[in-house]
């Protein structure tokens, strides 16, 4: 468990961060919404965490995706365990599954 710390930091280049969104999404959007709102939730939390511009673009990995459509539009992950890695010279956000 311990390699899921959250260990992502506004002066780290990469990392692990734990977003537990079960209550959030499940209480402010409609069923048929959830699964993106979702996946926009996770690019304002790497971007808020971070302390990035709008100049960076978030890149959400397909198999991340696949993971919160896995069960549905109105059935998200309470839970995402995510890898993110930061390319300052491009300046590309990649965000992943934790493996």
């Amino acid at each position: 468990m311990s390699e899921f710390r959250d260990t992502l930091g506004k002066d780290s280049d990469e990392g692990y961060l734990t977003l537990r969104l079960g209550r959030i999404v499940r209480e402010k959007y409609p069923p048929k919404k959830r699964a993106a709102r979702t996946v926009k939730l996770v690019e304002a939390e790497v971007r808020r965490r971070m302390r990035l511009d709008d100049e960076y673009v978030v890149r959400i990995d397909p198999e991340l995706n696949e993971l919160i459509w896995s069960r549905g539009a109105g059935n998200p992950p309470r839970l995402l365990r995510i890898y993110v890695k930061v390319d300052r010279e491009e300046k590309v956000v990649n965000v992943g599954p934790s493996r």
